[in-house]
């Protein structure tokens, strides 16, 4: 069955352009050329990727993509857009999208990306959107937008899962320990500490804290804004 993909871009002539080309590879599409339509399709199409413009009528991009992931914290998003300003692009992976593709790209590109970010999410685990990142604990990976991959230690890969299904959260040390070393004999303070530290060096272009509760345990939680 096809993958299907919701395009939504008030560009009308390359909105059919790439929806067109898509359809020649393969994916099952719906485009749409305003947010509130948009919304509306996403719960009627169901489909398995977002591609949207940021600026359109109605209910801009990052709206959009907010309102979807208050219900839907795994589809892939993609954002596709002349708005290219650093500010602009750290709000879209804050919001949480799989991708940001500035305007003006070639559809190979474009294509590249849809397969990149569907690959990912169709995997048969959790997929953590951090910041500019994807986590895949299966993988042991931090993917980067430009699909090169950052690779987890064992136990980097265990700390940030657990941290992950706990966000915000504080995971005490002692569970840490069990969760990781499965009950092995060693000096947790110490080693823990050194984990987070090598994490928080993978986790550097991102917004995310790796807190230390001092005496009691971890939690991951996003940088407060100046």
């Amino acid at each position: 069955m096809a993958q299907r993909v919701l395009l939504a871009d008030d560009e009308v002539n390359f909105g059919y352009a790439m929806c067109e080309f898509l359809k020649m590879n393969g994916y099952e599409m719906m485009f749409v050329n305003d947010g509130r339509t948009a919304l509306e399709q996403y719960h009627k199409f169901r489909p398995d990727l977002l591609l949207f413009d940021v600026n359109m009528p109605e209910i801009d991009g990052f709206e959009l993509a907010r309102l979807i992931r208050n219900v839907d914290k795994n589809i892939p998003i993609v954002f596709i857009t002349s708005i290219s300003d650093d500010s602009s692009v750290a709000n879209g992976f804050e919001i949480g999208c799989s991708d940001y593709l500035k305007k003006p790209f070639g559809l190979r590109e474009l294509l590249i990306r849809v397969q990149k970010c569907l690959l990912i999410s169709t995997k048969n685990n959790d997929i953590y959107t951090l910041g500019s990142l994807n986590y895949s604990p299966d993988d042991r990976c931090l993917f980067r937008p430009d699909s090169s991959a950052i690779t987890l230690s064992d136990n980097e890969n265990r700390l940030l899962q657990q941290l992950c299904q706990n966000y915000d959260q504080v995971c005490k040390n002692g569970d840490l320990a069990i969760n990781i070393w499965e009950g092995k004999d060693i000096d947790t303070k110490r080693t823990l500490e050194a984990l987070a530290s090598n994490l928080r060096r993978k986790l550097s272009d991102t917004m995310l804290i790796i807190e230390n509760i001092r005496g009691v345990g971890y939690r991951l939680r996003k940088e407060s804004a100046a």
